[in-house]
């Protein structure tokens, strides 16, 4: 899932400056500015939207690590227990 996460972002992060490529092609400034208000919005929620996807991929991470690692020792002590003499 942290992973996932990590290319859902990169993903977000490649759309940078996306709307500047379109601007000159609508020709109409009403519908230009539109767009361009559009994109400024979309660049806030996107900015927002990145910032929260890093965390919860950070926490993912943390959280798959925490699992394995209480995985791991679980399996020792199973097979610690079976190692001893009954």
């Amino acid at each position: 899932m942290g992973q996932g996460l990590a290319k859902v972002k990169k993903a977000f992060d490649g759309l940078e400056g996306l709307g500047d490529s379109y601007a000159a092609d609508f020709g109409d400034t009403d519908l230009a500015d539109k767009f361009k208000d559009f994109t400024d919005n979309w660049k806030i929620s996107r900015e927002k939207l990145t910032g929260e996807v890093e965390e919860l991929a950070a926490i993912a991470k943390e959280a798959a690590k925490a699992y394995e690692s209480i995985d791991h020792q679980l399996a020792e002590a199973i097979r610690g227990a079976q190692r001893k003499p009954k």
